[in-house]
């Protein structure tokens, strides 16, 4: 990465960073229980 300049480093940065969050998310909510569907009564 030593040809690279300073904004395109921090480019790959961001874009690295962006996806191993939205693994993690979409890890977490795998991992959580889903919440029981609430029911709506019409009065």
């Amino acid at each position: 990465m030593s040809g690279l300049t300073r904004q395109q480093k921090w480019i790959i940065g961001l874009a690295v960073g962006l996806l191993l969050l939205g693994w993690v998310v979409k890890t977490w909510r795998l991992a959580e229980p889903k919440p029981a569907p609430v029911e709506q009564t019409a009065e």
